[in-house]
């Protein structure tokens, strides 16, 4: 069992696991992981540098005068890239496709003209700008050839491309890409079927292509993107967009890409490949803002421009006046341009929100490339190997150590192992959480309950040994530690009550002994009971006398209060129990003792005959304060330990009454005794008044002041002649009157009687 057990039960719950039935630990994983890409996610020294131009219902809107309704001649596109390189921008990214050149009809050249001639004369900007859009829909490729020249000058423009997956060959736009990556360098699953490529023209004027491929995981989030496709059976392999804008950027042609051992080689970079050849998207430009209303929206790290304001800026510096964007805002910048009107925009679920726009995705990509900041996951044997290591760690906790122990331990090892899988996130490794937790959990249940059954059959064989002298409570805890079979005990705080039934012995010499008997089970069940239900252990009974204690062998820090919720428990048992000694012609009334104190607790006898029990001095007192009810008229009275204890642990909840201070035989010192009255919140108005009156006066009869507390004593059994405690005092005041006491005298009233 002490090898066996444990690694049986980590390999089973490891290959439990890694079967996912259902893939639930899957879905709870990629959450995890998207939890990890927020926490972790922080700009890089490259993050400032990339820039996204965002088209906009509001741009389209404020563009609609000067170049009518979308889409907009490309012509303008042209502008815009023109403009960038020549500001300086490193690299430029249309995440737009222009897949077929504008079809135009053919008009001639007078008509032109003629068109081009009313375009001048028009005073208005908007009737300028609906003809001038006009007369480019209807010359032939205007539009086109101004956007390819432009792209062909800048010489750092790069195209978007889609392939998609389906039957037939696109030879055209095979013919259209340049250049590829080796195709010996690299391993992967072609691509086939048609894709969607710049028309010929642009493509041979761009400085590269790169396709928007991704890959959403199993629940629609993109996590991950291919770094490579490949394109006519194998011929040509196509980078990503963001792959083929960083190695521009980086200097790395996309001929010297190469696939290594570690991964894809760009450059002194390489980018974690996964069996499959994808690659996780390490996401650092971005966070969740939480709003006033609760809800969280996305914050990008990079920058965002509307198009209109590039455009804007340009003619503005263009006319040597001040513009928005100074010159030089572009320079170094990597600039992605990407539509995000309704209708246009390409929303992905990412992990920071459902609805992250898909040019975030490529930003991301470049800045990671750049950077140099990856994710990597380990291989399924590292996997298994290391969902093993967790498993049988906690599985060699739970067989060595006591429950107690052993599952905090276990938590501690669960959450190290969570909290250092969270932190290794940073530093680029996807390593996975959910599982191995959810096969350290099953592994520490399944060795607990091989323990158990193990545990029970061991507690059979006591339980036979032991079960006919022991006392339940006394079994109990020996069940859960043997070792407690050894004589001795230990000095612990506790609580100790004892009850008496008042006149037992007068009542039962007038009824049959069988009589008696059947009165007094019925009576010891029902108190027995009361110490149950508040978690006390019976200690024993000594005739109608009971004695139960608190804090042993369980740990109750609130003991002192258990013990006078059962105290009244008692009494109101006693209520309901008394109709059958009343029809058995005597009167059935208990009186308590409660104490708090230092008290040693544990196996006492000898070694054949032995009880788990409580002695000491307090245990004495505790005895003496039940008798001591007689003396005042009272039910139940507690030491002053006991009040105080039980006050900070009940607050309010009981209603105590002074009694001043007595000497209990056998006890050098003082002590304060307080009754028990009750619940403080079943107490009527009257009653408290007159504990509160009773309080009053007993301040006066501690001072000496006799003759002013007497007469309150008197009122308060004018309203309630059976208030024994008020009964005593006044009897005393009298005596006092009449007798003055000595200079010296305290007030401690001296127990003369057990």
């Amino acid at each position: 069992m002490e090898v066996k057990l444990p690694l049986a039960a980590a390999l089973l719950a490891t290959a439990a696991v890694s079967l996912d039935p259902g893939g639930q630990l899957e879905n709870f994983e990629r959450r995890t992981l998207d939890a990890r890409a927020r926490h972790h996610a922080a700009p890089t020294s490259f993050t400032e540098r990339i820039v996204i131009l965002d088209i906009t219902e509001e741009s389209i809107e404020r563009l609609r005068p000067l170049y009518g309704r979308w889409p907009w001649p490309r012509s303008l596109h042209g502008e815009v890239a023109e403009y960038l390189a020549a500001d300086g921008a490193a690299a430029i990214g249309f995440d737009l496709l222009f897949a077929e050149p504008v079809m135009r009809r053919e008009v001639d050249a007078a008509d032109w003209e003629a068109l081009a001639a009313l375009a001048g004369s028009a005073d208005l900007a908007e009737v300028r700008g609906e003809l001038r859009r006009r007369i480019d829909a209807l010359q032939p490729g205007l539009g086109d050839r101004e956007f390819v020249a432009s792209v062909a000058k800048g010489g750092n423009v790069f195209q978007a491309a889609v392939f998609a997956p389906g039957e037939g060959a696109a030879d055209r736009a095979a013919a259209a890409i340049r250049p590829a990556v080796p195709v010996a360098a690299l391993s992967g699953t072609a691509v086939r079927g048609q894709a969607i490529l710049p028309f010929a023209e642009l493509a041979q004027a761009s400085r590269g292509i790169g396709h928007i491929n991704a890959l959403p995981d199993a629940d629609g989030t993109y996590r991950r993107f291919a770094p490579l496709l490949w394109w006519n059976e194998r011929q040509a392999a196509h980078p990503a967009l963001g792959l083929a804008i960083a190695a521009h950027v980086k200097g790395v042609p996309l001929a010297a890409i190469r696939r290594q051992a570690a991964g894809l080689a760009v450059g002194d970079a390489v980018l974690p490949l996964a069996a499959d050849d994808s690659a996780w998207i390490r996401y650092q430009g971005g966070t969740l803002l939480r709003q006033a209303d609760g809800s969280e929206t996305y914050q990008s790290f990079y920058r965002h421009i509307p198009y209109e304001q590039v455009l804007a800026s340009k003619d503005l510096l263009a006319a040597g006046q001040a513009a928005p964007l100074a010159r030089g805002a572009f320079r170094d910048r990597i600039v992605l341009v990407s539509a995000q009107a309704a209708g246009l925009s390409d929303l992905r679920a990412t992990p920071f929100s459902p609805v992250t726009p898909g040019i975030e995705l490529h930003a991301n990509i470049i800045d990671s490339l750049l950077a140099g900041r990856f994710l990597r996951a380990p291989g399924a044997a590292a996997s298994f190997l290391l969902t093993l290591a967790g498993c049988l760690a906690v599985a060699l906790l739970a067989l060595k150590l006591r429950l107690r122990l052993g599952v905090p331990l276990a938590l501690a090892t669960s959450g190290g192992f969570a909290g250092g899988v969270w932190s290794l996130y940073g530093q680029g490794w996807t390593l996975p959480l959910v599982k191995p937790l959810a096969a350290m959990a099953l592994t520490f249940g399944g060795v607990l309950l091989a323990r158990a059954v193990t545990a029970e059959r061991e507690k059979r064989w006591l339980r036979t040994a032991f079960g006919h002298y022991l006392a339940p409570s006394v079994l109990e805890e020996v069940l859960r530690a043997p070792d407690k079979l050894r004589l001795g005990g230990e000095r612990r705080r506790m609580t100790v009550l004892f009850s008496d039934v008042a006149g037992f012995t007068t009542f039962s010499e007038k009824l049959p002994p069988e009589e008696v008997s059947a009165l007094l089970n019925s009576y010891l069940d029902q108190m027995t009971a009361c110490v149950a239900q508040s978690g006390g252990t019976l200690d024993k009974f000594v005739g109608d006398a009971v004695m139960a204690e608190w804090n042993a062998p369980l740990a109750q820090p609130d003991h002192a209060a258990r013990a006078c919720e059962t105290a009244l428990l008692m009494l109101e048992k006693v209520s309901l129990h008394r109709t059958a000694w009343q029809a058995a012609g005597g009167e059935l009334d208990i009186r308590i003792g409660i104490n708090t104190g230092e008290m040693v607790v544990g196996n006492m006898g000898s070694h054949q005959v032995f009880d788990y029990t409580v002695i000491g001095n307090e245990v004495n007192t505790a005895s003496r304060l039940e008798p001591l009810n007689k003396a005042f008229g009272t039910r139940i009275i507690v030491a002053g330990a006991t009040r105080g204890e039980a006050e900070a642990q009940r607050p309010g909840h009981f209603a105590f009454r002074t009694l001043g201070r007595v000497s209990p035989k056998g006890r050098a010192e003082p002590l304060a005794i307080f009754e028990l009255a009750g619940w403080r919140e079943k107490l009527d108005e009257a009653t408290r008044a007159r504990l509160a009156a009773f309080e009053d006066a007993m301040q006066r009869y501690l001072a000496r002041r006799f003759a002013e507390a007497l007469p309150l004593f008197r009122r308060i059994l004018e309203q309630q002649p059976q208030d024994g405690p008020a009964a005593v005092f006044a009897a005393l005041c009298e005596d006092h009157l009449a007798h003055p006491p000595p200079a010296d005298w305290n007030g401690v009233f001296v127990q003369t009687e057990k």
